[in-house]
């Protein structure tokens, strides 16, 4: 099969095509041929050596990817061979041993959800581990009916997706985006990215938010945005500041949940495309990805 192989450290250009056996069912795991999977942070964090020193035990060449969407290769459980699935690889725990910049991956059946016949594949692989991440950061937060919530980075793909899930939920939601993006979150209060988030929380609740969803990594500074005894959540763990005044401090790192994606594939998610590029561009994939002011996902798809 065609894969991805990230051969070293470095920049895009360590991103080469490769050549590597189709990989075989075995015990509960179960082939799906991927259609998309977008690139993430993570993945870029990965390649750029950024993560190396959380990750001494990773052996290169390997494969990289989280999130895939495709179609089921063999029958699991109730669903067949040939059924529409999205997921995704929980990629540190499995040891890069496998990644979803391949035409096929193993997949557990706990790792991914049937795509309803509305969701264009595309669209679907976007949400397991941005979408995962979201409702689990908002249940660390407990966020219910009534909560004030502030999203940082409410743009971006973990934060736009955990605005929406948290207005549902019936929250008030503080939106903190780039200029351009009013009408993305017309449903929410939008703060600038450029204003102080702080000063601009507290004029419009000057008691503070009860929580804060820190997508942008804001870290320490924003904690003055929170009352009392609040709660924060951090996506990354090293951004993630000491506690003060009482305020709880959570990080996670997403952990795959089929029912829960079952839920968040039919929930009708507004979600954003940047760009479409074939498998074997991944480099030029991860120069858009890193480039400021892209708005929405790029995928690599199959053409």
């Amino acid at each position: 099969m065609r894969a991805i192989e990230m051969q070293a450290y470095g920049g895009p250009e360590v991103l080469v095509p490769a050549t590597r056996p189709d990989p075989v069912p075995t015990g509960d795991l179960v082939r799906v041929s991927v259609r998309a999977r977008p690139v993430h942070p993570v993945e870029v964090a990965t390649r750029s050596g950024q993560m190396a020193p959380m990750m001494p035990w990773l052996t290169l060449p390997t494969v990289p990817g989280w999130d895939f969407a495709g179609v089921l290769l063999d029958d699991s459980g109730t669903l067949r061979a040939g059924t529409r699935v999205a997921g995704f690889l929980p990629w540190i725990t499995i040891g890069g041993s496998q990644g979803s910049y391949a035409d096929i991956v193993l997949a557990d059946p706990a790792w991914f959800a049937a795509i309803p016949d509305a969701l264009p594949t595309p669209e679907a692989s976007t949400l397991p581990m941005n979408g995962l991440t979201a409702v689990q950061a908002l249940d660390n937060l407990k966020i219910t009916a009534g909560d004030t919530l502030l999203v940082t980075g409410a743009s971006g793909a973990v934060g736009s997706l955990a605005a929406q899930l948290a207005a549902r939920r019936g929250a008030t939601v503080l939106a903190q985006a780039s200029h351009g993006d009013e009408a993305f979150l017309a449903d929410h209060t939008v703060i600038q990215r450029d204003a102080d988030v702080v000063a601009a929380v507290r004029d419009i609740l000057p008691g503070g938010v009860d929580a804060v969803l820190d997508a942008a990594m804001l870290g320490a500074p924003v904690l003055a945005a929170i009352h009392d005894n609040g709660r924060y959540h951090a996506l990354v763990e090293p951004f993630a500041p000491a506690g003060e005044r009482g305020i709880e401090i959570h990080t996670l790192w997403a952990q795959p949940d089929a029912p829960a994606l079952s839920r968040l594939l039919h929930a009708g998610l507004t979600t954003r495309i940047a760009h479409r590029l074939p498998l074997d561009q991944a480099a030029e994939a991860h120069r858009l990805a890193e480039r400021r002011g892209v708005r929405g996902a790029v995928l690599l798809v199959q053409t």
